[in-house]
């Protein structure tokens, strides 16, 4: 029996959570339906996120910077998903925010 799952990477900005005109960015994982949040302790500022793109708006040196840090979480949270298959392990949101690593964070700052 062949067993397929969903899995999507989503960036959004809690525009209802605007403080000095800056949103908290977060990466949500959903696995068959189900999501878990990831918080990215990173800021935009509300004019300058594109929500449709999950991705900031311009071309300065700040927005280039973010920009490249969500392709780098991107990767590392498509490379957890990618590991828990290799691995034939049961995939879900959870497990897969469990397995990505914070070294991304470190890297960026």
């Amino acid at each position: 029996m062949k067993t397929t799952s969903t899995f999507s990477i989503l960036f959004w900005a809690d525009l209802a959570r605007t403080k000095d005109n800056q949103a908290s960015i977060y990466a949500r994982i959903t696995v068959n339906g189900k999501r878990s949040t990831l918080s990215l302790k990173r800021k935009v500022p509300v004019s300058d996120w594109d929500a449709y793109k999950g991705r900031a708006r311009g071309t300065n040196q700040n927005t280039r910077l973010l920009n490249n840090y969500l392709e780098v979480v991107n990767s590392g949270l498509f490379k957890s998903y990618q590991d828990l298959r290799n691995e034939r392990k049961l995939i879900t949101s959870h497990a897969v925010k469990a397995r990505y690593p914070a070294i991304p964070e470190l890297i960026l700052r």
